[in-house]
């Protein structure tokens, strides 16, 4: 039985590990963690804030902009913090907002009165 999904996106701060041979640079890597994770649909945007290295792996906190598939049933926000708090490699998902801007809506609009 097919159940109805919502596209949560979203930004989360995380911490999590990147293999120490990941391609590309750090945020690349990291990217490639995130779209790891089953539910993620796309990851838009990290920010590497902070960098760990360990014996065989890199620990970084950084701010993701992704797409995460939801149960449509199912509070968004909740079930995509939950996805990404499952996703191997990812150790903390922290100051979760749902990002509400799409297809030029991130110019804000002037109000005048």
């Amino acid at each position: 039985m097919a159940t109805a999904s919502q596209e949560v996106r979203l930004v989360a701060d995380l911490t999590m590990h990147v293999p120490r041979d990941a391609a590309g640079d750090l945020e690349c890597g990291a990217a490639t963690v995130l779209e790891g994770v089953g539910a993620v649909v796309a990851v838009e945007s990290v920010d590497v804030t902070d960098l760990r290295p360990r014996l065989n792996d890199l620990q970084i906190d950084a701010t993701a902009t992704v797409a995460v598939d939801a149960p449509a049933d199912e509070d968004g926000e909740e079930a995509a913090r939950d996805a990404l708090a499952d996703g191997f490699g990812i150790d903390e998902v922290e100051r979760v907002r749902v990002d509400h801007a799409q297809g030029g809506a991130e110019t804000p609009v002037l109000e005048h009165g």
